[in-house]
């Protein structure tokens, strides 16, 4: 056992509550995101007020119309209108792209030393296209809910911790180094929780739907929840792909035993991952620069 190991083994460790205390910025939950949650719930509403909602925005309906109008929805013609495109869309992916906006606003500039903005968030997209396209790519009869926004939310707990508690943050990741641990284990031991849990309980105060809370909650275990276990499964998978950047069919067969049981679970064949990876980082560079230019 390291010195290390040893020092966070007798440490002090904190609560996620502790960790969020007094951050209204962060604990508080989109309020554009809930008011369309609202007309969602609501009989009476119509898509014509979450229409209004989403126009008293000006910057955030041009970056929807943007991304509406890419190669990532293919949709034929071009979509001029938010009444349009939530005809076309729908007000639940039109939500869901709202949240995702407003989210990468929102965590832009938390500050921290452990990784660029602009790596974390192209890991994030990268997961976030790689659900998408194996979703399209799942054997005829696997249903599953889309799960875009979760692959994009799925590492924010990170950003967290590394903004709010850096030399913890760096003592985990040298723990994982020198113990050859896994990352989540590393967390727990140093600070008592792993940035899943985190990010899950963000997604609980923020009113998420329960999808987006199990890919969180249940990351390192999808098989272990009886709601959204393929879509858990599914993120999980992707968000491994990203994390781990692989790219290449070399990279691929060192990775791959340890995908393989959720690989079955989803019912996806391993040698379709290639063309899955191809087709979402062909889509990458459009998508990341709509999510984030102003």
């Amino acid at each position: 056992m390291t010195k290390l190991f040893a020092q966070i083994s007798h440490g002090s460790q904190l609560s996620i509550d502790t960790l969020l205390a007094g951050d209204v910025q962060l604990a508080s939950p989109p309020e554009i995101y809930l008011k369309l949650s609202e007309i969602m719930d609501n009989p009476a509403k119509t898509a014509r007020d979450a229409e209004e909602v989403i126009k008293h925005d000006p910057g955030l309906s041009a970056r929807l119309l943007r991304i509406v109008n890419s190669a990532f929805y293919g949709f034929p013609g071009q979509i001029s209108s938010i009444s349009r495109a939530i005809t076309i869309v729908g007000v639940k992916e039109l939500r869901d792209l709202v949240l995702a906006t407003v989210v990468v606003e929102r965590f832009g500039h938390l500050p921290n030393k452990l990784m660029t903005m602009r790596e974390f968030w192209r890991l994030s997209v990268r997961a976030a296209l790689l659900g998408k396209v194996m979703e399209k790519h799942l054997a005829n009869g696997t249903q599953v809910e889309p799960v875009f926004v979760c692959g994009l939310l799925h590492e924010i707990g990170r950003l967290v911790v590394y903004a709010k508690i850096p030399e913890l943050a760096r003592a985990a990741i040298l723990l994982s180094e020198q113990e050859a641990m896994d990352e989540v284990e590393a967390e727990r031991l140093t600070y008592g929780f792993d940035h899943y849990q985190l990010a899950a309980e963000l997604a609980r105060r923020w009113h998420l739907p329960r999808l987006i809370v199990t890919t969180l909650q249940c990351h390192q275990h999808p098989e272990e929840t009886e709601e959204f276990s393929l879509e858990t499964a599914l993120v999980t998978v992707a968000s491994r792909l990203s994390l781990w950047e692989v790219r290449s069919s070399e990279q691929l067969e060192e990775v791959l035993p340890g995908l393989v049981g959720w690989l079955q679970s989803l019912r996806l064949e391993p040698h379709l991952l290639p063309e899955i990876l191809a087709e979402a980082d062909e889509n990458f560079e459009p998508i990341f620069k709509m999510l984030f230019q102003d």
